[in-house]
């Protein structure tokens, strides 16, 4: 998948997120769809409540994305998008808590945990997906010998990151990598 409108019926045939609004779908998946590298793909797409502290307290509606290289969150504000991603290789758990009609999945990181709501029907089947799509992925590569200076690697990320490959969170930990 990489159109929001591919997202949205994946979704719909799979009975996730009943009761929300079509055009609200969208411009969340529209989000994510924008910020697709050329080489990425989406395998699997949900909507939940991001970060959600109490019955008062979250971060409101995102779109979530499976990609081949990432778990990307994604939300259309007034002013602008914000988009997050989690690169494959620090996802480090899943772990999903069941209430009555809602479920909260909890994605653990080499960073902070997301928590995201989701309802009960769809939760089990969304996790499901979620680990069996990670799976599927290669190992990583591994990474080359150290020929390059620290400064040198620094400015390889840095051009990445200049290019749009990196995101602003992935840079900080690769340097925090290097520098260590």
């Amino acid at each position: 998948m990489k159109t929001a409108e591919e997202m949205y019926d994946y979704c719909k045939d799979k009975g996730y997120f009943s009761g929300s609004d079509r055009n609200f779908t969208l411009k969340l998946f529209n989000v994510i769809a924008d910020h697709l590298r050329q080489d990425e793909e989406v395998k699997l797409c949900f909507i939940g409540v991001h970060n959600r502290k109490s019955p008062t307290k979250d971060d409101g509606f995102y779109g979530y994305a499976l990609t081949n290289r990432r778990f990307v969150m994604g939300q259309k504000r007034l002013i602008g998008d914000d988009l997050k991603s989690i690169p494959l290789t620090s996802l480090q758990d899943l772990q999903l808590r069941m209430e009555s009609t809602t479920a909260t999945l909890t994605i653990f990181t080499s960073d902070n945990p997301v928590t995201i709501m989701l309802t009960s029907h769809e939760a089990e089947d969304i996790v499901q997906s979620i680990k069996e799509n990670i799976e599927e992925e290669p190992a990583p590569v591994e990474k080359q010998s150290n020929s390059l200076s620290k400064a040198e690697q620094l400015l390889k990320m840095k051009e990445l990151l200049d290019i749009g490959i990196l995101s602003e969170d992935e840079f900080e930990q690769i340097k925090k990598d290097i520098l260590q």
